[in-house]
């Protein structure tokens, strides 16, 4: 009986890796905690990374105002270009959508004062380059924001969810320090989500892994 479970439970997850939870809804109960948590205001530079259809990369420019700036990222080219157009209908003139690749962010180097991953980081197949990556575009105290999802039934590298342990442990590992863990994250549906903070050390910081820059779109 187990294993006819186990077989189900694989079945059904076939493709799950592809999918990243429910769309980020600006007027839900999400982007209030998130707004806390960076203490977002106006003038703040902020990167979405991984940013999808860009829902939460204009509630972040909606928020940082005019004088501030979001760096949207995407691999895919048909995404970078639904980012483009979306931000163009949306008119804010403080997104700049940015071409990421799968070892490397594609930000500029100490351009950000915090960099939000939502729903991306269980998708990572070689975390450490894209972490060290993340802490080279972090300004010392910026802060990295990793929201994502417990593993539903199982869990291997870029399958649906990613403990929450392996997130702090990998990230602390590439020169972050962990500021909190909170487990009761909104905006999850029917599965659980959480919401891990770190930040950049103000002084110390020593970066291994050189990471080439790719030049923003």
């Amino acid at each position: 009986m187990g294993k006819a479970i186990a077989l189900v439970l694989a079945l059904v997850c076939t493709g799950c890796g592809s999918w990243s939870g429910f769309g980020f809804q600006a007027g839900g109960p999400e982007m209030p905690r998130l707004r806390q948590v960076l203490a977002l205001k106006e003038g703040m530079v902020v990167a979405d990374v991984g940013a999808g259809k860009g829902q939460l990369t204009l509630a972040l420019a909606g928020d940082v105002g005019a004088s501030g700036r979001v760096f949207s990222t995407e691999i895919d080219p048909a995404r970078l270009a639904r980012l483009r157009e979306a931000a163009g209908r949306a008119g804010p003139d403080n997104v700049t959508v940015v071409e990421a690749q799968s070892r490397e962010t594609g930000l500029p180097p100490s351009c950000c004062d915090a960099i939000v991953l939502r729903r991306v980081y269980h998708h990572l197949t070689d975390p450490s380059s894209i972490n060290a990556s993340l802490l080279q575009s972090l300004r010392p105290g910026g802060m990295l924001v990793i929201i994502d999802l417990p593993p539903p039934f199982f869990w291997r590298r870029g399958s649906l969810g990613v403990p929450a342990q392996v997130v702090i442990d990998e990230i602390k590992a590439s020169g972050f320090e962990l500021v909190q863990l909170i487990s009761d994250w909104p905006g999850r549906g029917p599965m659980e989500s959480y919401c891990a903070v770190f930040r950049r050390p103000l002084t110390g910081v020593s970066i291994h892994q050189p990471v080439p820059r790719k030049e923003q779109s």
